[in-house]
Formats: structure tokens, C-alpha cells, sequence
């Protein structure tokens, strides 16, 4: 009867777990509650609540809805029609000057054919008028008539391509055109509109470059090159292009948008923000500036009205996927999950591809404790592409969370490989002592000590790394305490004690210590101190009275059992049980496991 009670007392004592006190150490700790029924802790990387990053301000030119800035710039399509059209003029004229007498009859046949293809483009018969002039060519090589009358034909074919989508199938027209004529200026502003308006701002600005060489007079261009040399990062240019728009005069919603713009990259906030305002007072619907101005009164710490603008950008473009995540990102910074989890699903509703939207929604579910759907949106985005340390640490910890501890061994070894630092280690111990309590309540021992016999030596490399890790004693006290390593447990965990004193894990697992070397004196003595923190401590009351039993103190054994009965009859009958030697080891194993009180969360 004596060895069963002393078993039924050991199995008692590893369930027991108590709240953190207040101040926690440097690392953002969370002791497991109701996973495993261990008291170990994990360490979060940094930072539990580590602040989201936006994905704003990597782009200037955002979305197609109520203000695109580059290819969809009106003024600047305006323009480059208006050229085009005066460049067919001068060619007309050009052509009445060019007639000279045949030197031949292919020269003759040549000037020919360019004359029909000339009437054919005067009509505009575009692709009767291209044929004529290839067949010109084929005639007279040097025709330069032929050449720039095809020229302008494939460049007006271009436009017709393009129409308003800014089809990138015309892009092949352009580049011919400008191998007949490379001075044609509308030919490359037409095809930097293109590029701009499909997100590749080199080829962009190197269009526009090319197009305001060959004709200043396509002042325009000024706004969306600005925009072009900002998404490449060139902020000086972009500023220089902006000079260049301010000395013609130019005053639009687009240079207002491109100053806002060149002000928040140079992290001058209320410049920018005053900036945007400006654009909208032009232009109310500009959703790229309304944008940005909500990522500038993020960065200025006014979340509440960052949130707002978000908000009204999405009003005009609910598809703007870069606005819906950048609101969930100040929604979970300022702590409003639910919000910030509606605002990512929206995000990933118009993005599913979005891999860092899915990290960021995982982690949201995380702080709602949905650690099921957090693990799915971890497995989403890891199945994207993304894979970074922080994330798989997150992820094992949630799978632990599920009681998966197989699966969240494999992420968390995953983060120590990635970034193999004490924190890492620490947490592979973390799990690897909680896989092996798993094994154990399934009765298969030879596993269990093989878990705790991995997790060990991790932790033993993290105090190598860290010889100052509270955490890692607390869990290396616990895994020799496992392994019926007494001695050992008490030195580790004495240490946690000393670095973070009145932690009730760790005095728990330290009365744990003592009570299986049957240092029944010191064992009282820690449970004592975690009653004393908690007089309502279930747990702490539940040991601290098996603890007096089997020291043979019946009468403060008894009291601690009046006490608990005050607080939860069930728990009380069951010690009362113990002291009669009524319990079973596994049925009071089970029961005590039910009753573990869930850790608050932190603030």
C-alpha cells in the first residue's frame, strides 16, 4: 500500500501547474497548461506578441481602382495620343517633300507600294497600309519613307492593341517600330505605358527615358516615371523627375500623389500625410493615396485612424488585397484579433497566394488560442513558400498546442536548424519532454524515455549557449524528473529559482525534485511557497497536503484538505482518497489531469 501511495503521490505532483507570476524573464515564456499536463515552458522567439510588419510602401504604383499611377495615367495617355496623331501629320508633310524621281524600276516599284500604303494609313486601313510598306522595304531597303511610314503604322497598330487595358501583346509592335525608327518617341512612350501599367518599372523607365529624350514635350511622362523610379528604389531620380514636373507647371492629382509619395520614403510622415491630403482633396476616390496615407498614420502610431483609411480604400477597391492585409496588420498590433483575422481572410479572398497573409492569419488564430486553424494557415503558407525560423517555432508550438507533439518536434528542430541559438533549443527540449509524457500515458516507456533523452541534450546545448536560461533549467529539472534523475532535477531547477525567483513552475517541479528523493522537509517547504502566492492554488493545495500525508503530518495534511474542499469538493475527495489509500494510480492519474486549471493569458 505504502509503494502505490508514494507512485499515486509522484503522479499527483507532475500534474500539478500554477500561473506565472507577474514579471516573467527577458524571453516572452508560456508554460504548457492544458497540453500534456507538463510543467515546462516555451520560449517565444523575441516575442509572443511580436508586431506584425505591413506590406505597404514597397510599391508606389497600387491597383487599378480610383487613381493608378504610370500606364493608367490619364493625362499621360492623353498626351501620347495627341503626339501620335501630330507625328502622322509631320510624316504627311514630310513624305510631299520626299517624292524624287525613280532611279530604277524597284525604286520605282518601292515608292509605289509606299505610296499606296500611305493612302491605306491616311483611311486607316492599318493593316493593309503595314503589308504595303513591309512590301516596299523588300523593294528598297533604304526606302526611308517605307521605314517610318511602317514605323508609325505598327505603332498605331500598338495602340489599337493595347486599347485600354494596356494589352501586354502590343509591347512586340512597339519594339519593331523602333527598329525602323528610332526616333520614335511614341513608339516608347506607349510601350513604357505598358510596362508601368503590368509592374515591370525598369523596362518602364527606360521607355519613358528614351521617349522624353527624343521629345521633351512629353512633360506627362514626368508623374509616372517619378512613380517607375520610385518602385525601383531610385528616390533621387524620382525626386529630380518631380522638379522637372513642378518647372512645367504641372499640378495634378498625379504629382501631388508622387510628392506624398517621395516624402513618405524619406520618412518625413506629416510632410507625406499632409501630402496625400492634398491628392484627395483633387481627388476623393484615389485609393492609392488614401493607402498610403493610412501606412503613414501606422508608422505615426495613430492605428485607430490608419485603420480608418484602410477602410475608405476599400470602399472604392474592395479587391485592394495590399489595404486589407496592412489593416489586419494594425488590427493585431493594437491587439484586436477578430477584426485582424476578418481583415486577412479578406486579404487572402483576392490574394490566395498571399503566403505571408496566411503566416500572419495563423499567427492571429494563435492569440485566439484556434490553435487547429492556426496550425492549417502555418501549413498554407509553409506550402507557399514561405519558411522562416519565427514561423516554424510558431507553428510547433501550435501543434503542441493541438497535442500533435510528433509534428511540432519536426517544426521546431526545422527553426533550430534554421537559427540554432538557446531559444531553439530550448523549445525542442520543451517538446520533445512533452512527446515523451505522451508516450508514457500510452504505456509505451522505452519511447518515452528516448524523447526525454533527446529533449535533455537539447537542453543542455541551450544552457551551453545561455547559461543564464531560466526557462531551459525549468525544463531540464522536469526531464530529469521524468527520468528519475532527482538530483540532477533539484541542481537545474534550484538555478531557475534563483534566476527567477518565486516562479511557481519551477517550485513546483523543485518540490517535485525533493518529493522523489522522499526529502519530505523540502518538498512541504516549496509547496508552502506556492500556497503562499495563491492561497487558491487547487494544485498547490492538492500537493502540499499529499505532501504533509506522506510526511506523516496528518493534522496540516488535513487542513490543507478543509481548504481545498472550500474550493473544488471534487479535488478535495480525491485526496481525502489518497489518505485512505482508496485511489487508483491510473484512474487518479486521469481524474487530476481533467482538473488542470488553464494558465491566464498574458497582458
Amino acid at each position: 500500500m505504502k509503494t502505490n501511495l508514494s507512485l499515486l503521490v509522484i503522479a499527483s505532483i507532475f500534474f500539478s501547474l500554477l500561473p506565472l507570476p507577474n514579471t516573467v524573464a527577458a524571453q516572452d515564456l508560456v508554460a504548457t497548461d492544458d497540453i500534456a499536463g507538463g510543467s515546462s515552458v516555451f520560449v517565444f522567439r523575441g516575442s509572443r506578441k511580436k508586431p506584425q510588419v505591413r506590406a505597404g510602401g514597397g510599391k508606389a504604383s497600387l491597383g487599378e481602382g480610383g487613381g493608378r499611377v504610370g500606364g493608367g495615367s490619364k493625362a499621360a495617355s492623353g498626351q501620347i495620343a495627341a503626339l501620335a496623331k501630330k507625328r502622322r501629320a509631320d510624316a504627311i508633310a514630310a513624305r510631299k517633300k520626299a517624292a524624287i524621281a525613280a532611279a530604277n524600276k524597284k525604286i520605282a516599284s518601292s515608292n509605289m507600294l509606299t505610296a499606296k500604303a500611305e493612302t491605306a494609313f491616311d483611311n486607316d486601313q492599318t493593316d493593309l497600309a503595314i503589308t504595303n510598306y513591309r512590301a516596299a522595304l523588300v523593294q528598297n531597303p533604304k526606302n526611308t519613307r517605307a521605314s517610318e511610314g511602317l514605323s508609325n503604322a505598327l505603332t498605331a497598330k500598338g495602340i489599337d492593341v493595347a486599347g485600354d487595358t494596356n494589352n501586354e501583346a502590343a509591347i512586340a509592335l512597339f519594339e519593331e517600330a523602333v527598329k525602323y525608327d528610332k526616333q520614335n518617341d511614341v513608339a516608347y512612350a506607349k510601350a513604357g505605358a505598358i510596362y508601368d501599367a503590368n509592374g515591370k518599372n525598369d523596362k518602364a523607365a527606360l521607355n519613358y527615358e528614351k521617349a522624353l529624350a527624343i521629345n521633351p514635350a512629353y512633360t506627362m511622362l514626368f508623374p509616372p516615371l517619378g512613380v517607375a523610379y520610385l518602385d525601383n528604389g531610385e528616390i533621387a531620380k524620382a525626386e529630380t523627375t518631380l522638379q522637372k514636373a513642378n518647372a512645367a507647371g504641372i499640378d495634378t492629382v498625379e504629382t501631388r500623389y508622387l510628392n506624398g509619395v517621395i516624402l513618405f520614403k524619406q520618412n518625413k510622415n506629416t510632410e507625406a500625410l499632409a501630402a496625400f491630403d492634398r491628392v484627395l482633396e483633387l481627388d476623393g476616390n484615389f485609393t492609392s493615396a488614401q493607402y498610403y496615407r493610412g501606412h503613414t498614420l501606422d508608422r505615426m502610431e495613430r492605428p485607430d485612424d490608419a485603420i480608418a483609411a484602410y477602410k475608405k480604400t476599400l470602399e472604392v477597391d474592395p479587391a485592394n488585397s495590399a489595404a486589407s492585409f496592412d489593416m489586419g496588420v494594425a488590427y493585431y498590433n493594437k491587439g484586436d484579433y477578430p477584426n485582424a483575422a476578418t481583415a486577412y481572410q479578406q486579404t487572402l479572398k483576392n490574394d490566395p497566394n498571399n503566403a505571408l497573409a496566411h503566416a500572419n492569419l495563423a499567427s492571429t488564430y494563435r492569440q485566439q488560442e484556434r490553435y487547429i486553424d492556426a496550425n492549417a494557415e502555418y501549413k498554407a503558407a509553409s506550402e507557399k513558400g514561405l519558411k522562416t525560423a519565427d514561423m516554424e517555432s510558431e507553428w510547433g508550438f501550435c501543434l503542441g498546442k493541438a497535442n500533435e507533439w510528433d509534428k511540432a518536434v519536426a517544426r521546431l528542430e526545422s527553426a533550430r536548424v534554421m537559427s540554432p541559438g538557446a531559444v531553439d533549443n530550448n523549445n525542442v527540449g520543451w517538446a520533445y519532454y512533452n512527446a515523451g509524457y505522451t508516450q508514457k500515458a500510452a504505456k509505451n516507456d522505452a519511447g518515452a524515455t528516448e524523447n526525454y533523452e533527446k529533449g535533455k541534450v537539447a537542453l543542455k546545448e541551450a544552457l551551453v549557449q545561455e547559461p543564464q536560461f531560466d526557462a531551459a533549467y525549468v525544463n531540464l529539472g522536469a526531464t530529469h524528473n521524468e527520468l528519475g534523475e532527482h538530483q540532477e532535477a533539484v541542481e537545474s531547477l534550484e538555478k531557475a529559482d534563483k534566476l527567477h525567483p518565486n516562479w511557481s513552475v519551477a517550485i513546483n517541479q523543485l518540490g517535485r525534485a525533493y518529493r522523489g528523493l522522499k526529502k519530505f522537509v523540502e518538498a512541504i517547504a516549496n509547496f508552502k511557497r506556492v500556497v503562499e502566492m495563491d492561497g487558491n492554488s487547487i494544485n498547490g493545495l492538492f500537493n502540499l497536503g499529499e505532501a504533509y500525508n506522506a510526511s506523516g503530518n496528518k493534522k496540516e495534511a488535513k487542513k490543507m484538505y478543509d481548504r481545498l474542499k472550500k474550493i473544488d469538493p471534487n479535488m478535495a475527495l480525491r485526496l481525502d482518497n489518497i489518505f485512505n489509500g482508496k485511489a487508483q494510480i491510473d484512474d487518479a492519474k486521469r481524474k487530476i489531469e481533467n482538473k488542470i486549471p488553464k494558465l491566464p493569458r498574458f497582458p
